[in-house]
């Protein structure tokens, strides 16, 4: 005997560019699957021209459009606890935020449909997770001929985009981090300003200040010397 269907709905924020972290948020409203069944939804699906269809490790998963959104409906395959199921995930915007509205139809006991639904929460705040680039704080302590320390600053740097510190009208300094298994390492380039623009001054560098500090030093093209000491405070994922 068939099993009475089952519907679950939560949504899940995502972190947009320039947005907030990801969060869980309960939802009252009836879950947005407008069938009866796990078969009624896939027939539907196999109606569709613009449907389309893949196989996901014994999972089916469809692609499709609903009231302009993107959809993806992924059926169990036999053998899961919660089949015959389908999840619908699709992807919302409300007032600017981006949203994962995650939807479960199941013809199985509860448990295994609150399951099945929180699986899939899980995961997708993994993938968010793994998604956000990591940042590095770094002081950059600037020192011109003789002189120790004439400037000090600190910047953030996100994982493989470049950030820079100017000496305007004189050089700029240009860090590219990377993070290999918590060890920073620095891609550095120093600009030198000859009156219209900002040339390479020297060969770029790598430095791996590690827990303590590195040190570069160049020359101008006018002999005036310039060093820097690069030291990384910490790296955390950006929020």
């Amino acid at each position: 005997m068939t099993k009475q269907a089952r519907t679950m709905r939560t949504v899940v924020a995502v972190a947009l560019v320039g947005g907030a972290g990801s969060a869980v948020a309960a939802d009252d409203e009836p879950a947005p699957i407008a069938y009866a069944s796990v078969a009624g939804v896939l027939a539907a699906l196999r109606a569709e021209p613009s449907a389309q269809f893949r196989n996901q490790s014994g999972w089916t998963v469809v692609a499709s459009r609903e009231n302009g959104d993107a959809v993806e409906w992924f059926f169990t395959p036999e053998g899961h606890e919660a089949h015959p199921a389908v999840v619908k995930r699709t992807a919302i915007e409300r007032d600017g935020v981006g949203m994962i509205d995650l939807a479960a139809l199941c013809h199985v006991e509860q448990v295994f449909c609150d399951r099945l639904l929180d699986d899939f929460r899980q995961q997708h705040e993994r993938d968010v997770a793994a998604a956000r680039p990591e940042r590095v704080t770094l002081d950059v302590a600037i020192a011109l001929d003789d002189h120790e320390r004439v400037r000090v600053e600190r910047m953030i740097a996100e994982e493989g985009l470049a950030a820079e510190i100017r000496f305007t009208d004189v050089l700029k300094l240009v860090i590219v981090p990377t993070l290999d298994e918590g060890r920073v390492l620095l891609w550095t380039a120093v600009y030198e300003f000859d009156g219209s623009d900002y040339v390479l001054l020297g060969e770029p560098q790598f430095a791996s200040p590690g827990s303590g500090t590195a040190l570069l030093e160049l020359a101008s093209s006018s002999g005036t010397r310039f060093g820097f000491s690069l030291a990384s405070l910490l790296s955390q994922a950006s929020e």
